[in-house]
């Protein structure tokens, strides 16, 4: 009688102890304060596959790299003098940024996808411009003419404002257009009363732990860019990564609405499916073969980039900043591929 009573208590604790472990296991990783490492093993990676990911990094001029799953750091390496605080310019990594700033204005009540221009700007030129939405700002469909010359300009936003032409109606034409894209910064000032970095800081960056020395935006005329000049750390990139594989929630908090997260990363309209409310996607397929469909990512020049991967709760960082040494098109799907292989196939 006593050993089967001994049994039982055995297989008692061993239940207890299973389901322990499951719990734990179930609950996901949130880097508070600090973000937590683990091997790639533990975390159903090959080390050797993510030993890949370091070399094409090293090789590739790169100055930061990090390898995410399951909210713990599996890989992350600094090059040329970078250290963790090392903040890089992201270029149009940046307009991820910008139109998650929308996206909390929208969420407020203080914008919506459907206000025009000319609700906040109404004298803009020519009166063309007075029609086109926040939703064709973020998806680059302004038909505003692009000029290459802009991120050069002093004057940003009084030109894009006021000396810009109108090539296409807007809604008919995608174009890759920092000239349009431009007029987000005024049109967000109106409606906020604030800059889009400060609304960012507010309400994304201090509630996930984004602190002020992690991160500056350049300024022309006294604006934001909404286009470009982001300056960060690559552990404060990846908290708002994390952010977005976590469908805007941090902890118990839902900091972005995760219709606006699905909104955002997917398909804003059909002229370029690859192209989201400033991400880009990989819907067809075809925008980094090698890459599972639902990947999104935050494009930046020079490949300042992050790819998020829901379906193998991946986040994949790579900065160069301005690295003159280093400015030239890198195929980043290779990364991309590298780091997604790394993932044990189950």
């Amino acid at each position: 009688m006593l050993a089967r009573r001994s049994f039982a208590l055995v297989l008692a604790v061993l239940a207890l102890t299973t389901s322990v472990t499951r719990s734990t296991a179930a609950e996901p990783a949130w880097p508070v304060p600090q973000w937590q490492t683990a091997t790639p093993a533990s975390q159903g990676m090959s080390a050797e596959g993510v030993d890949k990911v370091r070399q094409w990094l090293g090789t590739h001029g790169s100055k930061t790299g990090m390898v995410i799953r399951h909210g713990q750091i599996v890989g992350e390496w600094y090059f040329n003098e970078a250290t963790p605080a090392s903040k890089y310019l992201v270029y149009s990594t940046s307009k991820s940024f910008a139109s998650t700033a929308a996206g909390v204005a929208i969420a407020q009540g203080k914008l919506s996808l459907d206000d025009n221009v000319g609700r906040f700007v109404p004298d803009v030129k020519p009166a063309d411009k007075k029609e086109i939405t926040v939703r064709q700002l973020i998806s680059m469909t302004t038909g505003v003419h692009n000029n290459a010359k802009l991120p050069t300009m002093p004057n940003v936003f009084s030109y894009s404002m006021y000396e810009a032409p109108q090539d296409f109606k807007p809604g008919t034409k995608w174009d890759y257009n920092n000239t349009g894209l431009a007029l987000l910064s005024p049109v967000m000032k109106q409606a906020t009363g604030v800059e889009p970095d400060k609304t960012l800081d507010e309400f994304v960056f201090r509630p996930i732990g984004i602190q002020p020395q992690d991160w500056h935006w350049e300024q022309r005329e006294q604006r934001t860019l909404s286009y470009s000049g982001l300056h960060i750390n690559a552990r404060s990139l990846a908290r708002f990564g994390l952010l977005f594989l976590r469908e805007g929630r941090w902890q118990d908090k839902q900091v972005l609405s995760s219709s606006w997260v699905k909104e955002a990363t997917g398909p804003s309209q059909k002229l370029n499916p690859e192209y989201g409310y400033l991400w880009w996607n990989n819907t067809t397929g075809k925008k980094w073969p090698g890459t599972p469909t639902d990947a999104y990512a935050a494009l930046g020049r020079y490949d300042n980039s992050m790819l998020i991967v829901p379906s193998l709760d991946l986040i994949v960082i790579r900065q160069v900043g301005d690295d003159l040494a280093y400015q030239h098109k890198l195929k980043i799907a290779e990364l991309w591929q590298l780091a997604c292989d790394a993932v044990e196939k189950k």
